[in-house]
């Protein structure tokens, strides 16, 4: 069998509240592998509330968080590494 390390996943904590990031390269966007690594992640991972931001624009992103149960509770400006500047992010809850 061969894999293929496509992105990542992961939780931290940042200001006391349990957060989780993914990244996905970009060939692979559109393919249902954020929506699937998440959900098994989360099956793993039973900790609630849990926390995830997004892009104001990021809509993939948005999508993938929605598919898995979290909903829209805020936003905030947050520093986006890959654009090298603060964004306005909007953040997403599951309970």
């Amino acid at each position: 069998m061969h894999y293929v390390i496509v992105g990542s996943i992961a939780k931290f904590i940042l200001e006391g509240k349990k957060e989780i990031t993914y990244w996905i390269d970009s060939k692979y966007w559109g393919m249902g592998i954020a929506t699937e690594a998440l959900s098994a992640f989360l099956e793993m991972m039973t900790e609630r509330p849990i926390f995830g931001r997004v892009a104001f624009d990021n809509f993939g992103s948005q999508k993938v968080l929605e598919k898995c149960g979290f909903i829209i509770v805020g936003k905030d400006k947050g520093f986006a590494n890959a654009r090298q500047e603060d964004i306005v992010e909007f953040i997403y809850e599951l309970n």
